[in-house]
């Protein structure tokens, strides 16, 4: 059976200062159905100066290998672009004193036939709509990556008609359910689709989206035959100039494609031609001339002769008024190019006593030279510039970049396929927990895992100072402690616990997040039942919004992350009028931890850039003020982290290690 696919690609959101690009290629008018098709759906972050370079080099690296033979095994040819991709990507690391090329979303993908074969790196995703059932098919494929990589694992399947086939720059699912995601796909309209999506999620998504979407309808015979006749199917996703030079199209790009074709050979038809509108017309006066004096001269040549040379005469005054307003563009290049250089060392200056107003410079800065870089001149210079924009807003943040922080335990040498979560910490003893298993450190040693239990999926712990002991929380809303060596589920005067998905103790009594019910639920231990008592109410006084609260801490006063990056401050169940002073040039993008106690003098919020922030606790207002931030870009998402007070110590915690910073 054949297969008709039509394309889509769509940009919506608000501009984070990411990269975005989708690109497409395919060779069907050249080789037919074995040649496939590539897609690729990418979002670079914090580095706009090379994003543009990176993203063209993931491009041509993949198109070059991946139609080099299109004999050979499709699986193997996607397998060869992969490691041609992941060879000039470690290339261009190495040309960097850091290593560091910024903040990686890609789908890399291929159809060939009825198979879609497909990997991935951070936070992009893959999704397969069938028969309205949602599958996340790039889940897992950037675990395990050896060697410095960026991409490894390799996922394939069929594809059949009435599939549709979604790539996203972010995790859609954070911000759209499955039974949203499924209706709005449910069309025979991709760019409807797309525009759902987009509607359901505008108000919930922080920065900007890339979306491709596909969808998979059976083909008759009639409209193979026409489209192998038909031309415009040569028509790349790429523009191509006559020296085979590439540039991506942008948010425009609509198509179609047809794959799984059987007993159907490619018909010979004409194919576009690369050659550009000054060769035709240098060519058409070319003829023109040539025949003109072909056979002497004439009343009637010398009259074509004269109109030649208005026409000849009228194109030089065109070409000399171009290169006037070419000129006229570079000086006031030149000007803001200047003023680039001076508002840098502005900031510098302000930097020392407001910091609010060098941002508002360095801002400016930023467009001015983000106009340049778009104007197509002076490129370099201008990306000089954002470079030293960066580095003077790090400067003045006080960011510390690590590149290779100190590694205190590798969880992978007593389970291989470890997938951490958290730490917990009781009494001095640090354990790391996953979804069914619990090590302890014991200096940087880390003892064998002790299974939770074995029916049971844990989704979040704390450590009980009440009893000495840890308890856990499960994804079907129980709880699980672990005290004296063994493992004994808890219970409540309700009889079930209200569900969480975050859980923090505070004297007698755990503190359980519920975003559904937007409340925060307590529950007191009681000594003489040996278990909990009824849920209690935090906040009883006043309703909150707590749908987009990633997580929560205590020192006296309880302090609300919010997906947004607010901090939202309650004493009593009353929330505390307060000010973050001396805000990061950077907003929190994603955050995920908020970590603080009474034995604690600061704040400490992580988030999805690698970035561990700290807030200084300002003891006579209350306010929290900015103090510096760590920058760990090389080690992956940071599920946890845990501070010393004593010792001036963050451990930090990924899926399979724990790393040590002094701070």
């Amino acid at each position: 059976m054949a297969l008709k696919a039509g394309y889509e690609f769509l940009f919506f959101g608000k501009d984070d200062n990411s990269f975005l690009e989708n690109y497409y290629y395919d060779l069907f008018q050249d080789f037919g159905d074995k040649s496939g098709q590539i897609f690729i759906n990418l979002e670079i972050q914090n580095n706009p100066v090379d994003a543009e370079e990176i993203g063209q080099m993931i491009f041509e690296s993949l198109q070059k290998v991946f139609f080099e033979d299109v004999g050979k095994d499709s699986y193997e040819r996607f397998e060869a672009g992969l490691k041609a991709v992941n060879g000039v990507l470690n290339e261009f690391k190495a040309q960097k004193v850091s290593g560091y090329i910024g903040n990686l979303n890609v789908i890399i993908a291929a159809i060939v036939g009825d198979t879609l074969y497909l990997t991935q790196c951070g936070d992009a995703e893959a999704y397969l709509i069938r028969k309205r059932f949602i599958s996340v098919v790039s889940e897992g494929l950037s675990d395990e990556v050896t060697n410095g990589d960026v991409f490894g694992n390799i996922a394939s399947g069929s594809i059949e008609a009435g599939d549709t086939v979604l790539f996203s720059s972010t995790r859609l699912l954070r911000y759209i359910s499955k039974t949203d995601l499924s209706k709005a796909t449910s069309g025979n309209d991709i760019m409807n689709s797309l525009n759902e999506i987009k509607d359901t999620m505008s108000t919930e998504i922080l920065g900007r989206v890339g979306l491709t979407g596909i969808l998979f309808s059976k083909a008759t015979k009639a409209e193979i035959e026409d489209m192998l006749e038909d031309t415009e199917f040569s028509e790349k996703g790429m523009l191509e100039s006559s020296k085979g030079h590439t540039s991506a199209q942008k948010e425009t790009l609509t198509g179609k494609f047809f794959t799984a074709i059987k007993g159907y050979g490619a018909k010979s038809g004409s194919k576009l031609s690369g050659t550009g509108v000054f060769e035709r017309i240098k060519d058409f006066f070319s003829r023109f001339v040539s025949g003109l004096f072909s056979k002497g001269f004439g009343k009637d040549r010398i009259l074509a002769l004269l109109v030649v040379l208005i026409i000849v005469l009228g194109a030089g005054i065109w070409a000399y008024g171009i290169n006037s307003s070419q000129r006229e563009q570079l000086l006031k290049l030149d000007d803001v190019l200047t003023g680039i250089q001076s508002k840098i060392t502005e900031a510098e200056t302000k930097g020392s006593y407001d910091k609010a107003a060098a941002k508002e410079v360095l801002d400016k800065a930023y467009v001015d030279a983000m106009s340049v870089l778009n104007s197509g001149y002076y490129r370099d210079k201008a990306k000089l510039f954002l470079v030293q924009i960066d580095e003077t807003r790090d400067k003045l943040d006080s960011v510390q970049r690590i590149e290779t922080p100190k590694i205190v335990a590798d969880l992978t040498k007593k389970r291989s396929d470890v997938n951490a979560l958290g730490f917990t910490e009781v009494k001095g003893r640090m354990f790391v927990y996953e979804y069914n298993a619990l090590y302890e450190l014991v200096l940087d040693q880390i003892q064998d895992p002790l299974t939770i239990d074995k029916t049971e999926t844990v989704i979040a712990a704390t450590g009980f100072s009440d009893r000495n002991s840890v308890v856990f929380l499960t994804k079907n809303g129980k709880m699980i402690e672990y005290s004296n060596g063994t493992m004994n589920y808890m219970d409540t005067a309700d009889t079930t616990f209200h569900k969480g998905s975050y859980v923090v103790d505070w004297g007698n009594k755990v503190y359980l997040l519920d975003t559904e019910a937007s409340q925060i639920w307590k529950y007191a231990y009681k000594a003489t039942t040996g278990g909990f008592g009824n849920a209690e109410q935090y906040f009883v006084k006043e309703k909150v919004d707590l749908a987009s609260a990633k997580s929560f801490a205590i020192d006296s006063n309880l302090y609300v992350l919010m997906n947004n990056g607010d901090i939202n401050k309650y004493y009593g169940g009353t929330k505390v009028d307060f000010y973050i002073n001396n805000p990061p040039f950077n907003s929190l993008k994603d955050p995920s931890i908020i970590y603080t106690n009474d034995k604690l003098d600061y704040v400490f919020v992580v988030d999805s850039q690698g970035r561990i922030l700290l807030y200084q606790k300002d003891t006579k207002t209350g306010n929290l003020i900015y103090s510096m931030q760590y920058l760990l870009p090389n080690i992956g998402e940071i599920r946890d982290i845990s501070v010393d007070p004593d010792g001036k110590k963050i451990l930090v915690l990924t899926k399979d290690k724990i790393y040590e910073l002094n701070y």
